[in-house]
């Protein structure tokens, strides 16, 4: 008998083709390891990074609140006489002559 089949030509190699296949499916994986070997490292950084960056962003939006609270009172000192007054009262102490201050302290644990 002949290695090759009469419709179509095809060569029966037996154990020579099965393990051939089985190389090629080796090789395959050989080079699917060392993709992820070599690039594991970088994803993992790229993760740490982009966890730094949202966290960033986010202290950056926290400070720009911060700021635009600040400025809004800055605004509110220079132009309202009221607001002077409140924290002169509340950071000072003070009062208008016909007025007491009472203070409130918290009894010690």
């Amino acid at each position: 008998m002949s290695d090759t089949s009469e419709a179509g030509g095809v060569v029966n190699l037996g154990v020579l083709g099965w393990l051939n296949r089985l190389m090629l499916w080796l090789i395959v994986l050989a080079v699917a390891t060392l993709i992820i070997v070599k690039y594991h490292p970088l994803i993992v950084k790229n993760e740490l990074m982009r966890r730094e960056l949202q966290e960033r962003q986010e202290e950056v939006q926290r400070l720009e609140i911060a700021v635009a609270r600040g400025q809004a009172r800055i605004e509110s000192l220079r132009n309202d006489p009221r607001a002077i007054e409140r924290e002169a009262r509340e950071q000072l102490g003070l009062a208008r002559p016909d007025e007491q201050v009472v203070t409130f302290q918290n009894k010690p644990k």
